[in-house]
């Protein structure tokens, strides 16, 4: 536990610093480049301002008339050599890179006149009087800058051009020009002024290096900080806040939070939210205990009431192996642990057979109270020598009584005479029972049932009559089984369960049950069942079958 705490803490801190030196190796990287192209651009202004005022003091003492007839005579003289000592003197002083008076011509040459020159120079590299140089760069130049090369289109306070071009021997420099006139106005020729840019690198690099050197030590300054910052405000509440998270849930202080931060920011606001979870935590699993034993409490009591509730109905089969006249099955499955389904079935007498089925309303444990009073009043009033239809109409006017719930049942109840097959029967409000007679298929009973028990006191109930003959079934259920239905809604329905009964030949009541509930598994395919699943099947074999 405690490597995960540190490891915790280091990489959140390591994430941080890491953000921020980068962060400030951008901002000084930029800072940088700026200042060197600010300083650069500002060197660059200066030596370009100079060298047009070095061209234009040139062009103002050179003799207009006098230097256009050297290209014209291609011959020297005496103010040619002095004007030449002038131009070498020039250069010298004010250590230029070229400067020269030329005469442009078309839009690819230069025709020299004159370059100053020194005994450093490289002969080769100085143009002399005639020379025609070519001057592409020079024009695009011009070009670039929308400034026509020919000179009588150029200003008279003349031109400069602030070339970052790198010269074969010198680097970088800049070009500036200056026109020269005639005594009538006209431009005769033009000085050109080269300035060697290479002191200025020299500077820039050196600027350079410094702004480096200071990004760096800003760099680890604000690293420094940044480090003792995130460590104070950040990592260090944090590692409190992790490692009373961590203890909250495990070791001697289970469920103990207690954090202490005041840092006046959003550190402390979440550490008061996780100790107010915290506490909610505690409240909720004490809350959560209390209320997993009330549940195992009723879930214990749910558990006996099933088995008691399974107790009241007839569960041992075969029923009356004495009797041989009939085979009698029944099963109820509970949709909840209790239902509000039942059957029952008993004799009143040595020769008649009660049978009964009901569904309460509802389900759970209300409705299973209501089931066991209604039961226990049909089959003791049945016992009393009532008829079916007496039996309802007196269990009737009782459940109506202090019916607050308004709880209903609907019920349906027969009485078997073993020895003449006739059955006598009351429906209130209930499924019609399927009826086979012998040699043919199931069908259901079309008679109107009556109204539902413990709605209406005072109701009449009518008697119905079937004769049944050896062979002859009656399957009786409850709305459990034709409402039951799958994940798309789909019931089972009344006709499909017609349907799958007549499927079954010469079974017993029992295999007759089992077949039906699972064929309605088979539809629910899954589905959680909705309501309790009840049946009951009774087969008269006639009272000749034991002779």
């Amino acid at each position: 536990m405690p490597a995960n705490k540190i490891k915790t803490r280091k990489t959140i801190g390591l994430k941080m610093t890491a953000l921020f030196v980068l962060f400030a190796l951008l901002f000084c990287l930029a800072l940088s480049i700026f200042a060197y192209r600010a300083s650069w651009d500002s060197y660059t202004d200066v030596y370009a301002r100079n060298a047009l005022e070095i061209a234009e003091m040139t062009a103002s003492f050179v003799d207009g008339e006098q230097i256009s007839s050297y290209l014209k005579t291609m011959k020297t003289d005496a103010y040619y050599d002095e004007l030449q000592e002038k131009l070498n003197n020039i250069k010298r002083d004010l250590n230029l890179m070229y400067l020269y008076i030329f005469k442009p011509g078309d839009e690819s040459y230069f025709t020299f006149i004159m370059e100053a020159k020194l005994d450093t120079d490289n002969p080769e590299m100085i143009n002399e009087l005639g020379e025609i140089y070519e001057t592409y760069i020079i024009y695009d130049f011009f070009m670039q800058e929308s400034v026509s090369a020919v000179p009588k289109e150029l200003s008279r306070r003349g031109s400069v051009r602030k070339v970052i071009l790198p010269d074969e021997n010198y680097g970088h420099a800049v070009w500036a020009y200056a026109p020269i006139y005639s005594e009538n106005g006209e431009i005769t020729a033009m000085t050109g002024v080269e300035i060697s840019l290479k002191s200025v690198e020299e500077r820039q690099a050196a600027f350079f290096k410094t702004i480096i050197m200071l990004s760096i030590m800003i760099t680890v300054i604000l690293v420094i900080g940044m480090m003792f910052v995130t460590r104070r405000i950040i990592s260090r509440p944090l590692r409190k806040l992790t490692n009373n998270a961590l203890n909250f849930a495990s070791g001697d202080r289970l469920l103990s939070f207690d954090c202490n931060i005041k840092t006046g920011d959003e550190m402390q606001t979440l550490s008061e939210a996780f100790g107010k979870m915290a506490d909610d935590i505690k409240d909720y699993i004490e809350n959560l205990a209390a209320i997993t034993s009330e549940k195992e409490r009723i879930g214990a009591e749910l558990d006996i009431a099933t088995r008691i509730q399974a107790s009241l109905l007839p569960c041992i089969f075969p029923a009356f192996p004495e009797k041989e006249e009939i085979d009698i099955y029944a099963s109820m499955f509970p949709a909840k642990e209790v239902g509000g389904d039942f059957y029952d079935f008993f004799f009143i007498d040595e020769n008649t057979l009660a049978v009964v089925i009901a569904d309460v309303s509802g389900k759970g444990v209300p409705a299973a109270l209501f089931m066991v009073i209604a039961k226990t009043l049909i089959k003791n009033n049945a016992q009393l020598g009532k008829s079916p239809k007496e039996v309802f109409e007196t269990v009737n006017s009782t459940l109506c009584e202090n019916n607050h719930e308004r709880m209903f049942v609907t019920a349906f109840m027969g009485y078997l005479d073993l020895k003449s097959g006739k059955f006598t029967y009351v429906n209130a409000g209930h499924n019609p029972p399927l009826v086979k007679k012998l040699g043919g298929e199931y069908r259901f009973i079309e008679t109107k049932p009556s109204i539902i028990l413990a709605c209406f006191r005072g109701r009449e109930y009518k008697e119905h009559e079937i004769n049944f003959s050896a062979g002859d079934i009656i399957y009786l259920y409850t709305d459990g089984v034709t409402e039951a239905e799958n994940v798309d809604g789909d019931l089972f329905s009344a006709p499909k369960l017609e349907k799958i009964v007549n499927k079954t030949t010469d079974c017993t009541m029992k295999e007759l049950l089992e077949f039906v509930k699972q064929e309605v598994d088979i539809c629910a395919d899954g589905t959680e069942q909705a309501d309790d699943i009840t049946m009951l099947g009774l087969l008269y074999k006639g009272d000749d079958c034991h002779e």
